[in-house]
Order: structure tokens, then C-alpha cells, then sequence
């Protein structure tokens, strides 16, 4: 079976050759401290192959920020912290030496919509229909290099999506789309706190901010979508924290279900076949509210934040998850990695519709050959070797190199923030 017969084999609870292969994102400060435990460029540059996932498709570049894009502008700096404006019109506070490369340091101070005024004229930089969408031109201005890792910046070299329609349609790979979806948006726009304040005191504003969102998602997205054949869209949320959502059920049903309704009905009528919600935290109350109606199921399943896989297969028969495999349990010996896989694949074949692989981004203090154990432990078990006795070859860890040096946390926030700290210190010291 080719991946994308796999997948949607395995979505619709048919017979597969096995289940798909996925292990989860190592993030680019993770690849940094990998080069240093054996892991070469080319591997790198070719981390799929290399590890052998299934892999998807994307239909290509869909910009959801501001264009034009607020001026970038610094309002101060101090040792090693510069508060700016972002090109989301956010007052932050970021470390300008970050600890690690692709884990950026960041606070929020202010944002730019508090009222329905400074959402009018927020809309004026979403239009949907805006060129720099889906076409060449970035972000629709230049930007400054100010943001750490160019983060929610758009991609002005991706591949655009007219050219990606005979390469997704007659591909052997699933077909994904991810977009920023509802809560995920307005915060951006009102922060968290400030939203969190709105459903109570500007109810009608945030009605207004859903149901413009909605509206933009579905005319971004109608004709992509109603020209290249998607297999899974993931709405982007991130909308809990530990132990329970960052919205109440009842807000959940008032504000956002009558939009979530018509964004599962526009995938649904367009083929989708998965139509998955990201976000990160404890998902129970977003489940209870959500599923089946709107959303066919819930990714990354973060075990420190309370959720079992296991529950949720059982409590919801039919729900779709992947995740689940504590990034904490990677973290020391290969035995303790074992058991955890174990524990998550024996939920996924006694209830189906469940692909483990880490919770998260892949972080650094995961060492390289933790990993690479977990990745063959779960090509094993996909292929249906036994979970008790089953013990990989070990073949990926004997083509890496040697290792010059294993991650230290610590080691990286002295070395982003130790100059700052001292001269602190000392002026700490001079005061007193």
C-alpha cells in the first residue's frame, strides 16, 4: 500500500499492511544538539528518509498573517532583553541571544485589538483574497530580523499551490493542510488574558472576531481546496493548558461551534477525510464539546498535561488521535523509552484510529539515539511485532557519527544570558 492508501485505509478501520510510521518533530534547536551526538548534514537535510516516516503532502504555501504587516519598531533595550513591536502590532519582551536556536525566549506585553475600533482596523490587513496568500511575496513588505526565528512570519520562497495540484492528487502521500483557526487567531490579535476578559465583557466583539475568521478560512481555502484533493486539515488552536481548557464548555458551545460547524461541513463537502484540531494541554472539555460533531479528532495528546490516549479511545469510540508518547520518559534510559511506547501501542491496537509518536516537539534534551530507538520500536510494533519482546536491530544508531558532546540545558541558558546576569549582579551589588 502507498502511505496515502494506508492512511485513509486506516482512518476508515479497514485491513492495512501495517499502520503508518510517524515519531513526531525534533525541533531545529533539537538538530542543532543532535549534529553534536553523531548526526550528520545529509542526515539532517533528509531527517524523513533517514528515519523512514510515511511523510505527507502540503498543498503549499497559505499565509494567515497580517498583510501589509504592522511596522517592525524596537522601544528598548537592556543587557540582553529588547522590548519591540512585532509585525503583528504585539509589544513583546524577547531575549536577544535566545538559549537555544529555534526555542525562542518570548513575553507578551500588549496587543493591538481591545475594542471594536482597533478590530476595524485590524481587518483591513486580513483579506483573505490578498496575493501574498497563497502567491509569491512573503509577507507583503519587508521584514526586519528582528524576530527570533522569524516566528509567524510567511514564507516567501514555499511552493505555491496551483503548482502543487497534479503533485498532490496523483501522489502516493497523505495530503495535509494546516490552518490557524479561531482561538488561535483572536488571541493573537487580543492576547490571552484580554480574550479571556472579552467573552464576559465584549461578548458581541468576539462573536464578531469568530465569525470574521471563519468567513476568511473558508474563502482562503475554497479553491485549493475544491482543486487538489486534501486528506486531513488541521485547525491550529492550542487552546488548553494543564488540567483543563483555556475556554469554558460554555463559552466552547456559544462562540465557537456554530463556526466550527461550518468549517467541518465546508471540509466535509470538499472530501476531507480528517478534520483534526491541534492544540496542546489537557483536551478533555474540548473533546466533550467538540466531537463528533465538529472536529474528527485532537492531536498532540501531551501526557504531562493530564490526558490519557486510552481514556479518550475508549470514552469516544471512533475518535482519531496521534501523540501520546511522553517526550519525559525519552529523556534517560532506553528501558524507561520502552515501556512508554509499549503503553501508548497497546491502547492503539486495542482501539484503532490511534498513531503514537512524541507529544510534542521533539526537544533537545531528548538524546539522538533515545530517539532513533523509539522511531525503530515503533516501525517494529506498526509492522506488528510483539510489544513484550520485540528489540530493534539498532540500525539507524550505527550510521551516525561519534558524539562530541550531549545537550546540557543549563550550559545553554548561561550561554544566552550569563554577560547580562553578571553586570546585574554587580549593579545589584553597587546599589546595595
Amino acid at each position: 500500500m502507498t502511505p496515502r492508501e494506508r492512511f485513509l485505509s486506516f482512518l476508515r478501520n479497514e485491513p492495512v499492511d501495517r499502520l503508518p510510521y510517524a515519531f513526531g518533530g525534533p525541533r531545529d534547536s533539537t538538530f542543532a544538539a543532535w549534529r553534536q551526538q553523531g548526526l550528520s548534514e545529509e542526515q539532517q537535510n533528509r531527517w524523513p528518509q533517514f528515519v523512514g516516516e510515511d511523510g505527507t503532502n502540503h498543498i503549499g504555501k497559505l499565509y494567515c498573517g497580517p498583510v501589509p504587516p504592522v511596522e517592525e519598531i524596537v522601544l528598548e533595550e537592556h543587557q540582553n532583553h529588547r522590548i519591540w513591536r512585532d509585525h503583528w502590532g504585539v509589544k513583546r519582551l524577547d531575549a536577544i541571544r535566545q538559549p537555544a536556536a529555534g526555542f525562542v525566549t518570548r513575553s507578551y506585553l500588549d496587543f493591538p485589538v481591545k475594542n471594536s475600533d482597533d478590530f476595524a482596523r485590524m481587518k483591513e490587513r486580513f483579506n483573505p483574497h490578498s496575493p501574498e496568500r497563497t502567491g509569491p511575496g512573503g509577507d507583503g513588505a519587508p521584514l526586519t530580523d528582528l524576530n527570533p526565528n522569524r516566528y509567524r512570519h510567511g514564507a516567501s520562497d514555499a511552493v505555491l499551490w496551483p503548482d502543487q495540484v497534479d503533485v498532490c492528487n496523483n501522489g502516493d502521500l497523505p495530503v495535509r493542510v494546516t490552518a490557524a483557526s479561531l482561538y488561535w487567531t483572536c488571541r493573537d490579535w487580543c492576547g490571552f488574558e484580554g480574550l479571556s476578559l472579552m467573552f464576559h465583557d465584549q461578548p458581541k466583539l468576539v462573536h464578531e472576531m469568530m465569525e470574521y475568521w471563519t468567513w476568511f478560512l473558508l474563502e482562503l481555502l475554497d479553491e485549493p481546496l475544491s482543486r487538489i484533493q486534501v486528506d486531513e486539515v488541521m485547525l491550529s488552536e492550542d487552546m488548553a493548558f494543564k488540567g483543563q481548557s483555556m475556554i469554558s464548555p460554555a463559552h466552547i458551545r456559544e462562540f465557537m461551534l456554530p463556526c466550527y460547524q461550518q468549517l467541518h461541513r465546508f471540509c466535509k463537502d470538499r472530501g476531507v477525510a480528517l478534520v483534526l484540531m491541534d492544540s496542546d494541554g489537557y483536551n478533555s472539555q474540548i473533546i466533550q464539546e467538540m466531537y463528533p460533531e465538529v472536529i474528527d479528532g485532537i492531536s498532540p495528546m501531551e501526557i504531562a498535561a493530564g490526558n490519557d490516549p486510552a481514556v479518550y479511545l475508549r470514552d469516544y469510540p471512533g475518535i482519531y488521535l496521534d501523540g501520546g508518547i511522553d517526550k519525559r520518559e525519552l529523556r534517560s534510559d532506553l528501558a524507561q523509552a520502552r515501556a512508554e511506547v509499549v503503553r501508548r501501542y497497546r491502547a492503539a491496537r486495542q482501539y484503532g484510529r490511534y498513531i503514537p509518536k512524541v507529544d510534542h516537539g521533539v526537544p533537545p534534551d531528548i538524546p539522538l539515539r533515545t530517539f532513533l530507538y523509539m522511531a525503530e520500536l515503533l516501525k517494529g510494533f506498526a509492522n506488528g511485532e510483539d510489544l513484550e519482546t520485540f528489540e530493534p536491530a539498532g540500525e539507524l544508531e550505527q550510521l551516525l557519527g561519534p558524539i562530541v558532546e550531549m545537550y546540557d540545558p543549563q550550559k545553554a541558558i548561561t550561554t544566552a544570558y550569563a554577560d547580562g546576569a553578571e553586570r546585574e549582579l554587580q549593579r545589584n551589588s553597587e546599589d546595595g
